[in-house]
């Protein structure tokens, strides 16, 4: 019986749009309350963790490529596509923000 080879560990990348996207989420929630800038910070350690695990499991949203996870506790989406054995995050997007700005990030 043949088993499944190992599997590389996948590089977990953010752009600098995506970069920019979590420092501005972070000091929102900092003056909100000092702390919860890192308790959203975990999450979104704790959603990466999850996505490197099996970055497949979520579905495409966008340009028939981008798949999106939705962060526990915090109201964000981590848009990403995967590529070769790398997850590149686009965009980290509060969910109650118009979509139609991504149009403008990721083009029609």
């Amino acid at each position: 019986m043949l088993e499944d080879a190992p599997r590389m560990p996948l590089k977990y990348l953010l752009s600098r749009e995506a970069e920019d996207d979590l420092l501005d989420a972070y000091d929102w929630y900092e003056q909100q309350r000092v702390g919860l800038g890192e308790e959203f910070l975990e999450s979104m350690e704790s959603a990466r963790e999850t996505i490197l695990k099996n970055p497949e499991t979520y579905r495409i949203r966008y340009k028939k490529r981008i798949r999106a996870f939705l962060v526990n506790r915090f109201p964000y989406l981590i848009l990403y596509i995967l590529e070769n054995e790398t997850v590149n995050v686009v965009a980290i997007f509060h969910t109650s923000r118009n979509p139609r700005i991504l149009i403008k990030r990721f083009g029609k």
